[in-house]
């Protein structure tokens, strides 16, 4: 993912992608150095907020609140007083996720986290990009399939966190469809009382493929997160 190096000079925050473990310190002496670290920080808090939501989709709630912990405690201490409070929201948000009691509240926190980030995006007017990942072609066996949806959440959560229209579209448009027929075979219902996690996933694929709003977004993607997240669970216990 890249963002405006405009957006990133005049402004020196927000969320970015490539990882690097060593954050710099705060005590930076020039503007070029100053942009440079906040820089660094907006790759540290979108490959950590990444690793939130993949976590959270495989029901790791202890990973997840580990790279929310890395997002709390990035500040930009030197950013311009009107963008101060996207800070905060961002911040606040991955501390939801990392006080989140159970992971369907830590779900729907992780898409709050995203909407947050885009929120902050629109409003420093960074123009974010992301490479292109080819839908993988369908294919009977398991691995592909579950490949396939996979990539369709990483497009909605790309979308999401842009944010980003087509992402949002095709990875919605692409769950409703992507094979899962294996999935579904091995997590059937034992009683009327189980969930039915691909056709939750189906429902919601299909109304995030309606969903306009940033706020409406979120609120789906974090229900679509929880229904993986509960799948991916009832798969490992068994």
């Amino acid at each position: 993912m890249r963002t405006s190096i405009v957006a990133m000079l005049a402004l020196a925050v927000g969320c970015g992608e490539a990882y690097d473990s060593s954050v710099p310190t705060n005590k930076t002496t020039t503007f070029a150095a100053q942009v440079e670290a906040a820089q660094v920080r907006m790759h540290v808090r979108f490959d950590a907020a990444r690793k939130v939501e993949d976590a959270i989709a495989h029901s790791d709630l202890d990973r997840a609140r580990g790279a929310a912990r890395l997002i709390d405690s990035l500040d930009e201490p030197e950013i311009m007083p009107q963008w101060t409070p996207f800070v905060v929201d961002v911040r606040n948000a991955a501390r939801q996720v990392i006080q989140a009691g159970d992971v369907v509240a830590a779900a729907n926190n992780t898409a709050i986290l995203g909407a947050r980030c885009a929120a902050c995006h629109v409003a420093i007017k960074a123009r974010i990009t992301f490479p292109n990942e080819p839908r993988p072609s369908s294919d009977p066996k398991l691995a592909s399939e579950m490949v396939g949806h996979q990539w369709a959440a990483v497009q909605m959560w790309e979308g999401l966190i842009g944010p980003a229209d087509d992402r949002w579209l095709a990875g919605a448009n692409a769950l409703t469809t992507v094979p899962l027929n294996i999935v579904a075979r091995a997590a059937t219902r034992t009683s009327p009382d189980d969930i039915d996690d691909v056709a939750r996933v189906r429902m919601f694929a299909t109304r995030a493929v309606g969903a306009k709003e940033l706020d409406a977004r979120a609120d789906v993607f974090g229900k679509l997160l929880a229904a993986c997240a509960h799948c991916h669970a009832t798969l490992r216990d068994r």
